[in-house]
């Protein structure tokens, strides 16, 4: 068995006298948790000293580097739009999940989606239920995976499927009663063997701190992906009061979006999975209005996928809430 101790005593002396590890002793330390050499009690120990203490850019690249390995191979469709993976670990605990809707409507502008996640709270809607409601259950493999995004352009996958042992460090939020490292490198994994500029990544921040930390992230390890303040954990923008969104690129600067007015007083459904799935079917049926602030934000998500599977070929067309836009590739 591998020896945390060393770690444990530089990283569990509280936020303020704790030691930061280097990339190095991150990988090495996270090589060992993925590899399943720490022991239950020091890996409670290890997460809960890492959650006071926050990660720092260099600990969380190491996180990635050890995680690496541990990723199964997965080959993502990209014919009209590079691929979306949208991370789904919180659900809704106050407001009606928007997660399905947001995948779904990418999934109708032929924007292939792959919706992971995991849903361990009984108090939360989770996105996995909805979309079973709406006939786009659970994989339980990367083949079925494949087929199902070659096909329906959507597949939700759970984590255990992209990665046992990734699933395995976020399980211990059961014994912990809180999240941990598991969670943040879930927002940032892509399967084994997908380059950085071949998919796009939305990744929902919960505070300013956290916003820094990927920003400075993903301008040391370029890659495409939208940053936002989503709701309730998730990555979808925020209706009634939309903050801006960060558009990252591998070959461009950060670009910050304003989205504008929302809704005020758009209404929404109950936050019941029966009757969000309900909703959601309604709303795609054109029977009920696109939120303004999610109808932008799925507009900027399809331009950007667009663009970067299709750079010099012709324009093309995006459906929206108001009729078709014309859309440079």
């Amino acid at each position: 068995m591998f020896d945390p101790r060393p770690y444990l005593k530089e990283l569990a002396r509280g936020k303020n006298g704790a030691r930061d590890l280097t990339r190095t002793e991150a990988r090495t330390l996270f090589s060992a948790v993925f590899g399943g050499e720490v022991s239950d009690i020091a890996l409670g120990a290890l997460l809960v000293a890492l959650r006071v203490k926050g990660e720092t850019l260099d600990e969380l690249a190491g996180m990635m580097d050890a995680l690496q390995p541990h990723l199964r191979p997965m080959e993502l469709p990209a014919r009209r739009a590079t691929p979306v993976l949208i991370p789904s670990y919180n659900g809704a605990r106050k407001i009606a999940n928007l997660v399905p809707l947001l995948a779904l409507m990418l999934a109708r502008e032929d924007v292939p989606v792959l919706v992971h996640g995991v849903h361990q709270e009984a108090t939360r809607v989770g996105t996995f239920e909805i979309l079973e409601m709406l006939g786009h259950g659970c994989v339980g493999s990367i083949d079925e995976a494949e087929e199902r995004m070659d096909s329906r352009k959507l597949a939700a996958v759970p984590v255990g499927v992209l990665s046992p042992d990734l699933a395995m460090l976020i399980a211990v939020r059961l014994q912990t009663g809180v999240r941990n490292s598991g969670h943040t490198l879930a927002k940032l994994l892509l399967p084994n063997g997908v380059a950085p500029g071949a998919a796009c990544r939305l990744i929902s921040v919960t505070h300013p701190d956290f916003l820094k930390l990927l920003r400075d992230y993903f301008i040391a390890s370029p890659a495409n992906v939208f940053l936002m303040r989503g709701v309730e954990g998730e990555a979808v923008v925020r209706l009634h009061a939309p903050q801006p969104i960060e558009e990252l690129k591998v070959d461009a600067a950060p670009v910050t979006h304003l989205i504008g007015d929302g809704d005020a007083d758009y209404p929404l459904p109950a936050r019941e999975a029966a009757a969000t799935a309900q909703w959601t079917r309604d709303v795609l049926d054109g029977k009920v209005r696109v939120p303004t602030a999610l109808a932008r934000e799925v507009a900027l998500i399809v331009e950007h996928c667009r663009t970067a599977a299709n750079a010099g070929r012709p324009g093309l067309k995006l459906v929206s809430s108001k009729g078709p836009v014309d859309q440079k590739a």
